[in-house]
């Protein structure tokens, strides 16, 4: 499950600057606070745009911009906006930045492109994807998504099904996230492995019990400084610095614990605390997520679905998509003796320059961890 934002480190926090505008801006991967269902079918919602600046792993400062709940308090990523299938969807945008501002939202379409003027009000609305599954939005700055996915201005978009709206409070099936994630068209088994341990191998889980939401995102403090400053257009090759999850990196992205996985585990035939784990992309490089401890079943590809149902340690998200995989927290093959609690094991980008920070100070870039109580 989603945990809700704890308070972070001091060296996690974001200094004022950037004149009055400015605000501090925390570190988030929890609900978008602002959102509530005005009717069966209808979410509203509220961001506000505010300019600010993040304290880097190694302390360096930079410009971003980022949505928050209320004028008071941003995120870096914003809030997880929860809708389900149908929903029409309401986003206020109170824009307290000297920018416009707008908001995109890839893969759903019909979001209207209007831009809110600096110090402005405006309500954007669409109508939610009729099949359920992970998206995110991204704050279109002067009318540049690129521009907003580079300052910071994006959140993860979760889109329910209908029967199940809630977080999980109970399992839930993976058929009815994932439809069709399981099993081909003609009702045969999809999601298979081969066999460990003899042929009785553990085989996918048909329930979610928990869930992380991964919004991965690059940054270049001279690209940055730049776009803050006013460009609207990216360089050709901005060759990123920093390699964040959730708006951390290395040992912060370790420690919090709205981002590191944690569960109870299960024993060699059966899975544990089963989490899906939706890694949302919103840089300009691709990601080659790899998992120790278990191997994880790919429930969504974007460019790739005949992976869809397999068992990997490692997947790739291509830049501005979305994959979303279930880590069963079977008790890892090679701990032996067994250890009642506290294995750990380490989540990262196979990319090399992506675990590092600042050019080569490793390991602060994306990097996590799997905790097995």
């Amino acid at each position: 499950m989603d945990l809700p934002v704890t308070p972070l480190p001091r060296r996690t926090v974001l200094r004022y600057g950037l004149g009055a505008a400015a605000t501090t801006l925390l570190a988030s991967a929890g609900l978008l606070a602002s959102a509530e269902r005005a009717a069966a079918d209808v979410v509203n919602a509220e961001l506000h745009p505010l300019n600010g600046e993040r304290i880097m792993i190694d302390g360096l400062i930079v410009p971003v911009l980022g949505f928050g709940s209320t004028a008071q308090r941003a995120e870096i990523p914003g809030g997880r906006l929860e809708v389900q299938t149908g929903d029409t969807v309401n986003v206020r945008i109170t824009n307290g930045t000297t920018r416009q501002i707008g908001l995109a939202v890839p893969g759903v379409p019909g979001v209207p492109g209007t831009l809110v003027p600096p110090g402005g009000t405006g309500t954007i609305s669409f109508t939610a994807p009729a099949r359920p599954g992970t998206f995110y939005y991204v704050g279109t700055i002067d009318g540049s998504a690129d521009t907003g996915r580079a300052l910071g201005t994006t959140g993860a978009l979760v889109v329910r099904p209908r029967e199940y709206p809630a977080t999980f409070r109970d399992p839930v099936p993976i058929e009815a996230l994932f439809p069709g994630a399981l099993r081909n068209a003609d009702g045969t088994p999809r999601a298979r492995r081969q066999p460990l341990f003899g042929t009785d191998a553990p085989q996918i889980p048909q329930v979610i019990v928990q869930e992380r939401t991964w919004l991965f995102s690059e940054l270049n403090p001279t690209t940055a400084r730049d776009l803050a400053g006013g460009r609207i257009a990216l360089p050709s090759d901005p060759e990123p610095e920093y390699f964040l999850i959730n708006g951390i990196s290395g040992m912060l992205a370790v420690e919090d614990p709205a981002t590191f996985l944690e569960g109870r585990a299960g024993d060699l035939l059966t899975p544990g605390d089963a989490t899906l784990v939706r890694m949302i992309n919103t840089g300009r490089a691709p990601r080659s997520v790899h998992f120790h401890g278990n191997h994880i079943w790919v429930l969504s590809h974007p460019d790739t679905p005949w992976i869809v149902g397999t068992n990997k340690d490692t997947v790739r998200i291509p830049p501005g998509t979305v994959v979303d995989v279930l880590f069963p927290f079977s008790t890892p093959p090679d701990s032996y003796p067994v250890v009642a609690h506290a294995q750990k094991y380490v989540v990262h980008d196979h990319i090399e320059m992506a675990e590092t920070a600042s050019g080569g100070h490793y390991a602060g870039g994306m990097v996590s961890e799997a905790v097995f109580d």
